[in-house]
This record gives structure tokens, C-alpha cells and sequence, in this order.
């Protein structure tokens, strides 16, 4: 599966720079972009020999290590961590769905906020709480994320609804601050 979705990727590639139109190229190194991130997922959930009742925080931590290394420069003084927690095991498409949502709030994270970025995960009751937050200044006041959302919180909050759980952004917290909640 990895590598038909890294082949993909690197076709919308080589697209993106043989397009004379900067919108295009834009939108195919997203797409590049978005796929890659899939086969990322994918690997560490069939690649580490996915079984079910796979731990959760096991898989969620190989991919905070290979995100850290996709994401940011080795010399950079920004670390990608996961909060100390409970053990807890998940079926297979829980465990796609948790790390699509984490891997697409890390990203976020990365990409527009400085300083630490740190996961945290609990267990209960049926549910999964996933918090990513970081040492940045945070979601503008007035955040809507129903308006001004990109595709990522767009594709983070349609796997939470889709489960029957939620998003939400805290926008007061002074820092970034996301809570995804799955029901399982």
C-alpha cells in the first residue's frame, strides 16, 4: 500500500512542476502532500504488523518520531512529544482514524505555531481524546472553524462527527490548543 501511495505522489509531483500554472502546481503538491501523509499512516499501522487491539500510544508515538523527522529540520530546537498516559488498544480503523486526526493536528502545529508540539490521548468510556497542543500563539480570536478552516481541521472534524465525536479549538487558551474526540 506504501508504495502505490508514495507512487501516486510522486506522479501528482511531477505534475505540479510541469504545470505552468501556479494554482495547479499549488493544488497537485497538496494533494502530493495529503496522499503522503495516508501511506505515512498506513505504514506505521500495517508496516509494525498491525494487529487488532494493536496499543494505541505504541503506534501514536512511531508516528510522532517519523513526523518529527518528515516535518521538521534536524537541527531545529522543536520536538514533537507524546504526553505519558494510560495503555489502551484499538481495532484497525480506530486506529486510521486516530492517526489521520493526529498526523493531520501535528501538521498544523508544525506549520503554524513555534515551540513544543505535544499529544495527548485518553481512553474511556468508548471515546478517544486526542489534545495536540503547542507553545504557540494560538487560533485568532473569532475562529471559526466551520469558516475559516483548511482541509486538514476540515478532514479532522469530519472523522470526529463521522465517529459521533467532536473538534474543538480553543481559542483562549493563549497557546494552540485542539481537542479531537473519536467514539469508539
Amino acid at each position: 500500500m506504501r508504495n502505490s501511495l508514495h507512487l501516486i505522489a510522486c506522479t501528482l509531483q511531477l505534475q505540479s512542476r510541469q504545470s505552468g500554472n501556479a494554482e495547479t502546481r499549488h493544488a497537485l503538491d497538496i494533494a502530493a502532500r495529503r496522499i503522503d501523509s495516508v501511506a505515512r499512516v498506513h505504514e506505521h499501522l500495517y508496516g509494525n504488523g498491525l494487529r487488532t487491539g494493536q496499543l494505541a500510544r505504541t503506534y501514536v508515538s512511531s508516528l510522532l518520531q517519523d513526523l518529527q523527522g518528515a516535518l521538521l529540520d534536524p537541527a531545529s530546537p522543536r520536538t514533537l512529544c507524546l504526553a505519558p498516559g494510560e495503555a489502551f488498544s484499538l481495532d484497525s480503523d480506530a486506529l486510521l482514524s486516530l492517526g489521520s486526526i493526529v498526523t493531520e493536528l501535528v501538521t498544523n502545529a508544525v506549520k503554524y505555531s513555534a515551540g513544543r508540539v505535544r499529544v495527548a490521548l485518553a481512553w474511556g468510556a468508548g471515546r478517544v481524546e486526542i489534545l495536540v497542543e503547542d507553545e504557540g500563539s494560538g487560533f485568532p480570536p473569532g475562529f471559526d472553524p466551520a469558516r475559516d478552516a483548511g482541509f486538514g481541521l476540515r478532514l479532522v472534524h469530519h472523522l470526529c462527527t463521522a465517529s459521533g465525536g467532536t473538534l474543538t479549538i480553543d481559542t483562549k487558551a493563549g497557546h494552540g490548543s485542539a481537542k479531537a474526540v473519536l467514539v469508539h
